[in-house]
């Protein structure tokens, strides 16, 4: 592709003289005919040395540079929807794998792909263009909508619904029973999980990631939203449009989570509290309360040498105490 017509079509401007570009690649590997690009000022050192044909970059960062350039106030997203030019997703053949067990009454589009050993159930709906992995089981009465993608061995209890446009990763489980029981006597009673999941449209679930039906209540995964691998949802949760959710983070029941949030790895959200549109939580936090205002939020302690590390952890336990003594001297010398 001429280095002119991939401007026009990122909506960016060309600025040095045209090429040829046949791929895009890391700028430290890129070679000729390959496509780089800087997402960050400190990679401006790298445009003197890459061996890229041409440069995706904001104007600013550009200097001393002397190959062609991609000019945009985005470099990483043009740079994303340069790949996908480059690399589009190869489409499969309509048709259902002769292995397939399909219930009678299964409504599978005809423009579906249905592959090796996937297990479909009574009352499912596949819908056109979707496409169904090997080993993937759709249980009763759930809903695939138009080009859903379940990749290899996902499995989706009854009753759940899936929306249009969503890719769901090898070892995605929608649906199990959430975590509910009532303590009787020396053992414990399981409480029925009665509600589904609901998951919307342009919805993106990692691979290994769980999302628990509801008790009552369905859970429910709102349009655009993206959550990333090993990613444990509880009963009843409710995730707000376009909230991006990183990895081994663990959302108990009952939360109820904004629109536009940024939730980064192994944070942990506790139950039966909510949080606003538009709040950043940074990785490895505790969320042990409501957050009403939108902002960044951070917990955790910093890391340090373990003997220093220790001293403080044991300092923490103390700081109940210590307030306490502080309250008392500030008394006496009122």
């Amino acid at each position: 592709m001429k280095l002119s017509e991939l401007a026009d079509q990122l909506n960016c401007t060309l600025r040095g003289d045209d090429c040829d570009v046949n791929g895009v690649a890391d700028i430290n590997q890129a070679g000729s005919g390959d496509l780089a690009y800087i997402s960050s000022e400190k990679y401006k050192k790298f445009l003197s040395v890459t061996k890229a044909s041409a440069i995706i970059s904001k104007e600013e960062w550009l200097m001393d540079c002397e190959l062609p350039v991609l000019i945009t106030e985005d470099p990483r997203l043009a740079f994303a929807k340069a790949a996908s030019l480059f690399n589009p997703v190869k489409s499969k053949t309509a048709g259902i794998h002769p292995s397939a067990s399909i219930a009678e009454d299964a409504l599978i589009h005809a423009s579906a792909v249905i592959s090796a050993n996937v297990v479909i159930e009574a009352g499912a709906t596949v819908s056109a263009d979707a496409v169904i992995d090997a080993g993937t089981v759709i249980g009763e009465n759930v809903i695939i909508g138009k080009a859903t993608q379940l990749n290899a061995n996902v499995t989706i209890y009854h009753g759940c619904t899936i929306g249009e446009n969503c890719i769901l990763h090898s070892g995605v489980v929608i649906g199990a029973d959430g975590f509910g029981f009532v303590r009787e006597g020396d053992s414990y009673f399981k409480v029925p999980q009665l509600g589904k999941v609901h998951i919307g449209n342009d919805v993106e679930i990692g691979a290994n990631t769980c999302v628990d039906r509801g008790a009552l209540l369905d859970t429910v995964i709102s349009d655009g939203v993206k959550l990333d691998n090993l990613i444990q949802i509880g009963h009843n949760v409710e995730i707000g449009e376009h909230t991006v959710i990183s990895a081994a983070s663990a959302v108990a029941g009952t939360v109820k989570i904004g629109k536009n949030c940024l939730i980064g790895g192994n944070v942990g959200i506790r139950d039966n509290i909510e949080i606003a549109d538009n709040v950043i939580i940074t990785g490895r936090t505790l969320v042990s309360r409501s957050i009403k205002k939108p902002g960044s939020y951070s917990s955790s302690t910093p890391i340090d040498d373990t003997l220093s590390w220790r001293k403080n952890a044991a300092r923490f336990r103390q700081l109940d105490d210590m307030a306490k003594r502080l309250i008392k001297l500030e008394k006496e010398k009122q």
